[in-house]
């Protein structure tokens, strides 16, 4: 409630059953780490509510309070769980840390509570039912919330929830695009939102990149796939390659997988990125197959020692300039042996032209394209932005060298 923490896992969930089960969140209500306000709203949630999600509150500490606050809400007893208890225990002893007291309320849950054990941390998810609601009770940590989301509460809310005949069935499409502003997408996709008035056709920054959402509706499943393949193919027809992938792929993750499949590697020289264009290439398993490495040139001296490039080019160019990016992405290849190479030079500020970047790719037999662009931001944005241009750049050299 102060502001410091935002509600990512409310939004994951909103936008996970939505597009997998095509539900809709009814509603969210946020409370801070206090008995009464907690326990006052799982009670007045329960009773207007089929299914309750709970985030957070389930830890070791004095402010994890959720698991009392369902057991009051439901009229039950606390109870301690010897297989919770154990499962905590084992997991100190692997990470070599002693168990504490306040720990050890973990194992402390609602009387007749389902529980399973987490995998990924130490705090389980916990299922019980308040007047003719179930809960169910995830922990805060994101990557342990999703995963219970994704193994446990899809598949119930799935039995549970989906639609009933007479009621509509839903299914969102999110599709990932780079190379043209949100306006363009928007201008675009008029025409398929006109053909598909069924459909709402939405869109999101997501900087770099513009994410098209499609919802679409039908009266029955078939129907619901007839129209999803329409819509589909009439988005693709629109939008040609401007669309990199779908749900939550990244361009770096596309770029790995592009490279897999056929086969070839790639170098990177980066400066003012610092590292961004090669932690995008390896977000996806299998990356060390392609991604041969990467150095982040940032000084003169880095780039003539690692990538080769001639000080007389850096002394007559700049070590921001169209010369050294071309040189940098030519280095990269050759140092590693790669058969692409890419390169990132520019200006982060607060010095210089702040804004001011030049990419460079090179590839197989002489294959060579360079962008030159500006966009003045804040520096982490910056470094992100120009790092995606790098990568949609080697995208475009991809496909271009099909010819």
């Amino acid at each position: 409630m102060t502001g410091l923490t935002l509600d990512g896992n409310g939004s994951f969930l909103q936008a996970y059953v939505l597009e997998h089960l095509g539900l809709r969140i009814s509603r969210a209500t946020t409370v801070g780490d206090e008995k009464e306000e907690i326990t006052k709203a799982l009670l007045e949630i329960s009773a207007r509510a089929d299914v309750l999600v709970v985030s957070g509150g389930l830890g070791p500490t004095a402010d994890d309070l959720t698991a009392e606050c369902a057991a009051q809400a439901a009229q039950l007893p606390m109870v301690l769980s010897a297989e919770i208890l154990q499962s905590l225990e084992a997991r100190a002893r692997r990470l070599g840390f002693r168990l504490t007291e306040g720990a050890q309320k973990q194992a402390l849950i609602p009387q007749g509570a389902r529980y399973v054990l987490g995998t990924l941390g130490s705090a389980p998810m916990l299922q019980l039912r308040i007047a003719d609601c179930e809960v169910f009770l995830l922990p805060g940590i994101p990557h342990e919330f999703r995963a219970f989301v994704e193994e446990n509460l899809l598949g119930f809310l799935e039995a549970r929830c989906l639609p009933q005949e007479g009621r509509l069935f839903r299914k969102l499409r999110r599709l990932q695009c780079m190379g043209l502003p949100e306006s363009l997408v928007d201008e675009a996709m008029a025409p398929v939102a006109a053909s598909f008035p069924e459909v709402k056709v939405g869109f999101r920054a997501r900087m770099p990149g513009v994410e098209v959402k499609l919802l679409c509706e039908a009266k029955t499943p078939k129907a619901l796939a007839k129209l999803e393949e329409a819509v589909l193919a009439k988005t693709y027809q629109a939008l040609g390659p401007v669309v990199f992938g779908e749900g939550e792929l990244s361009i770096g993750e596309c770029l790995t997988g592009l490279l897999l499949e056929r086969g070839q590697t790639l170098g990177v020289a980066e400066s003012c990125t610092g590292g961004h264009i090669a932690a995008a290439l390896t977000a996806k398993a299998g990356a060390s197959r392609c991604f041969l490495g990467s150095a982040v040139v940032y000084s003169g001296k880095a780039k003539h020692l690692w990538a080769k490039v001639p000080k007389e080019a850096l002394e007559a160019h700049g070590e921001v300039s169209a010369e050294a990016a071309r040189l940098l992405a030519q280095g990269a290849r050759h140092t590693l042996g790669a058969d692409w190479g890419l390169s990132a030079v520019g200006y982060a500020g607060p010095t210089g032209e702040a804004g001011l970047f030049f990419l460079a790719c090179a590839g197989p037999h002489g294959f060579l394209r360079e962008a030159r662009a500006f966009w003045p931001s804040e520096r982490k944005a910056f470094q992100a932005m120009v790092a995606a241009r790098a990568l949609h750049l080697l995208r475009s050299c991809l496909l271009g060298s099909e010819g």
